[in-house]
């Protein structure tokens, strides 16, 4: 192969066949099935959780947890490994459709913030009732006032 003087092969010319190709650093999915055999290591007989042994490859390798965390699911679901299924998250009707909360504690909370909500407003009438009422005050104090001046 032909070097030039900084030591580097040049790219080949344009329109050159490629005669040489780099390996790739990994077969296809090699990443993946490393990420799961790592996590199962790490997650046997409870060691770790899986959330935490994602963080921590995600950590050391730089891929992000969520991607890490897929890779690793990707080859479960290939493998046929029984998965928890997944919850859904988010507004209170997932969450009460969900099991992570009930209808009754989802209708619980609702009667509790209307109930804050009614009781703001009753201070705010109550407010607004002074504040008419130190209106008139302040009225009949400017005409004391008007006429004395």
């Amino acid at each position: 192969m032909n070097h030039d003087d900084t030591g580097v092969t040049p790219p080949p010319a344009a329109g050159a066949p490629a005669t040489e190709r780099t390996p790739d650093p990994a077969p296809r999915g090699g990443v993946a099935e490393a990420i799961f055999a790592e996590v199962e290591q790490m997650t046997a007989g409870g060691a770790m959780s899986k959330s935490d042994a994602f963080e921590d490859i995600s950590r050391r390798t730089g891929r992000r947890a969520g991607t890490v965390a897929a890779n690793y699911y990707r080859i479960a679901r290939k493998r046929g490994v029984a998965l928890q299924p997944r919850g859904r998250r988010g507004t209170a009707r997932a969450q009460a459709t969900s099991g992570t909360g009930t209808t009754a504690d989802a209708l619980a909370a609702a009667e509790k913030a209307l109930a804050d909500l009614a009781a703001a407003v009753r201070a705010q009438e109550d407010e607004l009732t002074r504040l008419r009422e130190q209106a008139e005050q302040f009225a009949k104090l400017r005409e004391i006032i008007a006429r004395n001046a």
